[in-house]
């Protein structure tokens, strides 16, 4: 499976994941909250993001086998 396979199959995880990592802390110390409705991301966004968030990047290395 290619990187964009993986996207393409898991868009909402993914974003999902993207915005818990955006929205963890709210910055005043506190726990965040993810807006209503939620940001929207595009497949390049996602892309970075995979590369950047430890746990998105394990995910992708497990389920495109590289």
């Amino acid at each position: 499976m290619t990187i964009r396979e993986f996207i393409k199959q898991n868009r909402a995880a993914i974003d999902k994941a993207i915005n818990q990592d955006i929205y963890r802390w709210d910055g005043n110390g506190g726990r965040g909250t993810i807006p209503d409705p939620p940001p929207r991301h595009n497949d390049e966004e996602r892309r970075q993001c995979i590369l950047n968030i430890e746990g998105l990047y394990l995910w992708a290395k497990r389920e495109c086998g590289s």
